[in-house]
C-alpha cells in the first residue's frame, strides 16, 4: 500500500506477521545471542546493548559480535514485531 511521504525514499507499510519471519531469519543468521532481552520495556534493549552486549561479544563470538549496531537493529525489528503481534496491533508505517 503505497503512502505519501515528506521524505525522497519510498515509504511502506507492512504488517508484523510478514516482518517477523524475516527478522527470525536475520537472528539466526547473525547468531543473535539468547541473553538478548526478549520481553523488555522502552529502553531495556538499548540499555543491554550499551551495557552488557559489548562484554558479552567478548566472550561469545559471532557474527552478532562483530557489528553490534546491526545486531541491535535486528534484535529491535524482531522484538517490536513479536511486540505488535502480542499486543494485536500488527501494522507498521515506515
Amino acid at each position: 500500500m503505497p503512502i505519501d511521504s515528506g521524505y525522497c525514499e519510498s515509504t511502506m507499510v507492512v504488517g508484523a506477521p510478514q516482518v517477523l519471519p524475516l527478522a527470525e531469519k536475520l537472528a539466526a543468521a547473525i547468531e543473535l545471542p539468547p541473553e538478548t532481552p526478549a520481553t523488555c520495556d522502552n529502553p531495556d534493549l538499548s540499555m543491554w546493548f550499551r551495557d552488557q552486549a559489548s562484554e558479552l561479544a567478548t566472550t561469545r563470538t559471532g557474527l552478532w559480535s562483530t557489528d553490534l549496531d546491526t545486531a541491535f537493529y535486528v534484535a529491535l525489528f524482531l522484538r517490536a514485531a513479536q511486540h505488535s503481534i502480542r499486543r494485536g496491533c500488527p501494522i507498521v508505517c515506515t
